[in-house]
């Protein structure tokens, strides 16, 4: 992850501090990482996980990889944080929230997750796509990092990884089993 300790100590021999990072670009970053991190796993290159058995987990990973090449390339595309205020209001462009400075961001990820939680009546676990989806109808953004109407599952397991949550295999309810996040990991979060 950049900085690296080597950068942090070349900027103090050079008496310099890192100019500080872009939410933008770090997000671009992030999401270029989780790209390629979902392609070796989907080719089984990983070494955590190695090759995979069956055809649905296998559909389900390019799936997520899609999703992620798919965030990655509206993230490189948006030109918007680079532009005035007085040049988005031109293009009408009130919408398009990934410039944190003009949107502060809700409450944070996992209180919003939670909150969807309870829409949905407190059940034990939601999945994933479930989840996503009524994540994006959320104004605002997640944690300063882009806009939730743009949140895939691989963003989302991006913003909850620090808090060590992540999916599980669940059977919901209605018969379906879904990768799913589990309500009890994330009220522990709270």
């Amino acid at each position: 992850m950049f900085p690296t300790l080597l950068d942090r100590f070349a900027a103090t021999l050079r008496g310099a501090e890192l100019p500080p990072e872009d939410p933008h670009h770090r997000a671009i970053l992030d999401t270029f990482l989780e790209v390629q991190r979902l392609g070796r796993q989907l080719t089984g290159s990983s070494p955590a996980h190695g090759r995979l058995d069956g055809t649905g987990e296998r559909l389900i990973q390019l799936a997520e990889r899609l999703a992620a090449g798919r965030e990655l390339a509206v993230l490189l595309s948006s030109h918007w944080c680079c532009r005035t205020e007085e040049e988005i209001a031109e293009d009408d462009a009130e919408d398009f929230l990934s410039c944190p400075d003009e949107h502060p961001p809700t409450s944070g990820v996992v209180q919003d997750v939670l909150r969807v939680f309870a829409d949905f009546g407190d059940p034990d676990a939601l999945a994933s796509a479930d989840l996503v989806a009524a994540l994006r109808r959320l104004p605002g953004t997640a944690d300063d990092r882009g806009r939730y109407a743009g949140l895939t599952q691989a963003r989302l397991a991006q913003l909850l990884s620090p808090y060590e949550i992540s999916t599980r295999d669940v059977t919901l309810p209605d018969g379906r089993r879904r990768k799913s996040y589990r309500r009890a990991a994330l009220a522990d979060c709270r």
